[in-house]
């Protein structure tokens, strides 16, 4: 019965939020295409179902919704430090332009928009659908909550005498694994050990960056503003994360078209 309660919320859940967008974009002419709507909703979906089906993973991403209840740190910083790294990344992007070479090239799998695509349809897709999805995959559930349930429900939530019992046959390596696990539970979610989390940090936006389809020197357009965000959502929650990317997507073209003025201007 409960399986098929979820299932039901499932398909209210993502047929409400594809009308909700179809119907904004025949009211407000967006100008969304099928693709955007296949790129976008699609992750949507999938946090939809794992939203419904997992109340123990409702109940992290409340806590780490907002860690700060500052509203200067948790809008304001964000906002500030999203256009600071724009800036700092198209000095980075532009920099051959100076030289009278090509400016950098972007990652291959980053979405660009298209010319039907309006103002308001880029900042509901780039601005509020995408960087949520990319922060709840990429910060919530990657950085903090895969770790947490990989360590503490596989060797910390049982017993180790329990656990150790099953079988004989593997007991000493089991708790060899055991003893590991707790202790990086121990550093990582009680101690707050800032080495293992920072390389955790590292590795979890080097493949934020790779999913962008980088080259070699375009790799830290993406590295960095995911070590940024990755910092936000780790110091002041989800919520300040989710607006400084969706502050660096919305203000990306803006930056650009002054570095591109500032270019012709030379």
């Amino acid at each position: 019965m409960r399986i098929l309660k979820n299932v039901s919320l499932f398909f209210l859940a993502s047929i409400l939020l594809m009308l909700t967008i179809m119907f904004l974009n025949d009211r407000f002419n967006l100008g969304i295409s099928d693709n955007d709507i296949d790129i976008f909703l699609g992750p949507s979906i999938m946090l939809i179902y794992f939203w419904i089906v997992s109340p123990d993973l409702r109940k992290h991403f409340y806590i780490q919704f907002i860690r700060v209840k500052a509203f200067d740190r948790v809008v304001l910083l964000p906002v500030l430090l999203a256009i600071l790294v724009l800036f700092l990344l198209y000095s980075y992007f532009y920099f051959p332009a100076l030289f009278a070479k090509e400016p950098l090239s972007v990652g291959n799998a980053q979405y660009l928009g298209h010319q039907e695509l309006t103002t308001a349809g880029e900042i509901l897709l780039l601005g509020i659908i995408g960087p949520f999805s990319e922060e709840f995959l990429f910060r919530f559930f990657l950085i903090v909550y895969l770790p947490y349930l990989a360590l503490h429900h596989t060797f910390i939530k049982k017993p180790l005498e329990t656990k150790k019992n099953v079988n004989k046959s593997i007991s000493k390596p089991f708790i060899f694994l055991v003893n590991v696990a707790n202790k990086v539970y121990y550093r990582v979610f009680e101690k707050k050990d800032k080495k293992l989390i920072s390389s955790w940090v590292i590795l979890v936006s080097c493949f934020f960056a790779f999913v962008h389809g980088p080259d070699l020197y375009s790799f830290p357009l993406y590295f960095l503003p995911g070590i940024l965000f990755s910092f936000v959502y780790l110091k002041y929650g989800f919520l300040a994360s989710w607006i400084c990317h969706g502050t660096a997507n919305t203000l990306s073209g803006i930056v650009n078209a002054i570095f591109i003025s500032f270019l012709n201007g030379r």
